[in-house]
Parts: structure tokens; sequence; C-alpha cells
């Protein structure tokens, strides 16, 4: 991202850029998550559907087929990975926290003509697998890039649900312009994904897990305004549970591009890994 620093942000612009006015419950919300239905990209896009069939093959190649399969997709969003997996024969259960989510979801099914044997509306951490009908009903459970998987509790009734197999997608290490990473930490936001593979890999390792690891490099280069900037970090700080106020996030980054209007375009660059891991669910 090119960039030219005129003025740090300073406390005060950070104290500014974040209020209570708006209140925000975060991730672990389903009102979060149904604000954020619409603006998900769809499952079979180009980019998005070439970085899902690139895990889908890693399975294959790691011996674990596909079609036939029962598999459960735990926060599985619009269908990312949910809908092509059905498209490869297996029968796949979509749980999300998201009615809007889930919608979304079938309204893509319907669009593709094909099948979901189920979906489940509820928040994985709060849900019990055996009132659901879930324990020990699948071949396959598996969780990519969502907050609904992140501790040993929630590991746990993954292997629970689990015959053979679990896997969990996310990503790692980011790379951004450090002033990037300025502007995030003026705000208090981490400079790490939620979730992050690397927070996986040791509770397995504590866990006494067996698992295979595979990353994959993944570079996003885009476009954006100023006042795209500022969404995209008022989202962040929303995430975090915290209310906040765009337009004032919106000043504080103008500051550090004085000699730009606030409709200008900025390249951004982002590096990072996405992460697979795989392990047994039914050998504890």
């Amino acid at each position: 991202m090119r960039m030219q620093i005129v003025n740090q942000m300073t406390q005060q612009d950070n104290n500014a850029a974040l209020t209570n006015d708006k209140t925000s419950l975060g991730v672990d919300s389903r009102l979060f998550w149904d604000e954020k239905a619409s603006e998900y990209t769809l499952p079979f896009e180009e980019k998005t559907v070439a970085r899902t069939n690139q895990v889908i093959d890693l399975l294959e190649r790691k011996g674990i087929i596909v079609a036939g399969t029962h598999i459960l997709d735990v926060g599985s969003g619009p269908g990312t990975f949910a809908l092509p997996l059905a498209l490869l024969g297996a029968s796949v259960t979509a749980l999300d926290i998201s009615d809007k989510m889930l919608l979304r979801l079938i309204a893509e099914a319907q669009r593709v003509d094909v099948t979901v044997a189920r979906t489940v509306r509820a928040s994985w951490k709060e849900i019990d697998p055996d009132t659901e009908a879930l324990s020990g009903a699948f071949d396959i459970v598996l969780t990519a890039l969502s907050q609904a998987v992140e501790d040993e509790e929630d590991i746990l009734k993954m292997e629970k649900c689990s015959r053979q197999w679990c896997v969990y997608i996310a990503t790692g290490k980011i790379q951004r312009h450090p002033t990037c990473n300025k502007i995030r930490r003026m705000l208090s936001l981490s400079l790490n994904p939620r979730p992050d593979i690397r927070n996986i890999r040791k509770t397995l390792k504590q866990m006494g897990r067996i698992f295979s690891y595979t990353s994959f490099p993944i570079t996003i280069e885009e476009t954006k305004t100023m006042q795209e900037l500022a969404l995209d970090l008022a989202r962040s700080v929303e995430a975090q549970g915290r209310g906040v106020d765009q337009s004032r996030i919106l000043t504080a980054i103008a500051t550090l591009f004085r000699d730009r209007e606030q409709h200008e375009s900025v390249q951004c660059k982002r590096r990072s890994v996405t992460g697979v891991l795989i392990w047994r669910g039914n050998e504890k």
C-alpha cells in the first residue's frame, strides 16, 4: 500500500473514533452476523471457489474422500465449503448462528441446483450435540474461517460429532503495510486474525492430538477509497463488541493522507497464509 504519513494519529483521535453511541455485540452475536451476511462473497465466485477447491484437493490427497460422506460444516456462512462439498456428492449439514447466512446458503443452493441435507441455526458454543442428533453422525466435521471453534471445549464438540475426521481451516500470520498496522494499533485492534490457526495448533498439541498441518499463501490486492478503509476498520471495531463512529474514524485516517482527497483510491495489499489442520476425531 502506498502511503505518506503527514501527521500521526494521536490517542485523542483514537478515542474520538470510538464511541458508545452505537452498541455492537460483536462476533458472538447472531445479530452481528445477520448484518454481515449480505456482504459475504458467494461460494462460487471465481477466487472464492478456487481457494475452497485447493483445500478439498488437499483433503483428497490425504485420503479423505468427499463423495458419499456425511459432513458437518460448523459456522458454514453462506455455504463457502458446504455447497462445493455437496456438489461433489457429500451429504452436508450446515450449521451457523445466523438465519440470514443460512438463507443465503439456501438461495445459492437452489441457484446451482444442489441439495443440502440439513441446515441448523445455532451457536456452536451453546448447542448440545446430543439434543440436535449431531453426536457421532458425521464422517467429517469441518470448520472454515469461523469464530465458532476457538478453544478446547469447541474442539471436543467437533470430535464428539465426528466418526472419522476433523478439519480446521483458518488464517495464520498476516503481513500488512506498516501504516495499516499503525492505524489498527491506534484503534486498539489486534494485528492477528480471529480465528488464528496458530492458536488451534497449540491447543491440539496440548490436548495430545496427532494432526497434519498444511498452509497455502494468500495475497489479496484491493483498491479502496478512504471511506472504504474507514468502513473496514469500523467493522473490525464492531466485531470486538465496541461502539464506533465511522465518520470519526474517517477523519482520523484522513490525517495520514493529507495529499489525497477522501474519494481517491489507495492500493491495499495483504499477505497471509491459510492453514489446514486434519486429525482423527475418533482417536482421543
